[in-house]
């Protein structure tokens, strides 16, 4: 299984589940972008737990995982 980690509210975390990492290559040029499930959910879900350092998408929702 692999994770992504990333930013969410100026603070580094793990996405469990819910995000991918994808490669592009364009005009000779490589670039990683990373596409995450319900965006909107994951800020929601980060305010709530502001101590949280890994998050998963699970059932169409965000949970924090520790």
């Amino acid at each position: 299984m692999e994770s992504v980690k990333t930013t969410v509210l100026g603070k580094s975390v793990f996405l469990l589940t819910g995000a991918r990492s994808r490669k592009t290559t364009f005009k000779g040029k490589h670039s990683h972008t990373l596409v995450v499930e319900a965006p909107e959910k994951l800020i929601e879900t980060a305010r709530r737990n502001p101590d949280a350092v890994a998050f998963g998408f699970v059932a169409g929702s965000w949970v924090a995982a520790a």
